[in-house]
């Protein structure tokens, strides 16, 4: 099973390019941040809990998101690649996420980055607040939140994955179209 990751700040494209890994590569999509929002559209147990953290910008903690990630793998259909959208964001999430992962006898085969620039970064979330609507994309204070979380907690984890020989880079200030035809470059000579 090839297993893959997609990492990138908000507003880089990561839901874009999992809707077309999944269309293109039949993908199993988990996306912790759709996970958490259906949750709190759905009026689930911890929908407050939930709230708090999105609203503020910051990070749900691990011990949900990992009891929520673990439940969705149990579900994927067995054999099927999973695409993972934006998680793990944070070193003990990537520890754990490997460690569930030799659980099911699976694991990583890539890990897929989309660089974006900061001040690109920050008109696409002006951009998605308007069209999409989403709280969390019309403050700017909770988005500088979001950003140096994404510094200080996600990035190492590029270096993580980047001395495993996992990491792919790809420039995601390109369009759509271009950004597809970069990862497909990588997959092909994965596969």
């Amino acid at each position: 099973m090839f297993n893959i990751i997609l990492l990138g700040p908000p507003g880089s494209g990561k839901g874009t390019q999992a809707e077309l890994l999944v269309k293109n590569h039949n993908f199993f999509t988990i996306s912790l941040g759709e996970i958490f929002r259906k949750h709190i559209e759905e009026n689930c147990t911890n929908k407050t809990f939930i709230q708090k953290y999105i609203d503020n910008g910051e990070l749900v903690p691990d011990n949900l998101s990992f009891a929520l990630l673990e439940q969705f793998i149990q579900n994927t259909p067995k054999g099927k690649p999973i695409l993972f959208d934006g998680f793990p964001r944070t070193m003990s999430q990537a520890i754990f996420l490997n460690e569930m992962l030799n659980k099911y006898h699976t694991k990583i085969g890539c890990v897929i980055l989309l660089d974006v620039a900061y001040e690109t970064l920050l008109q696409r979330l002006k951009e998605r607040a308007i069209i999409q609507g989403r709280a969390d994309d019309q403050d700017d204070q909770k988005i500088k939140t979001r950003m140096h979380i994404y510094a200080e907690q996600t990035l190492p984890i590029v270096r993580y994955y980047q001395e495993q020989h996992l990491l792919y880079r790809v420039d995601g200030t390109l369009s759509t179209d271009q950004v597809t035809k970069s990862i497909e470059f990588f997959f092909d000579r994965l596969l």
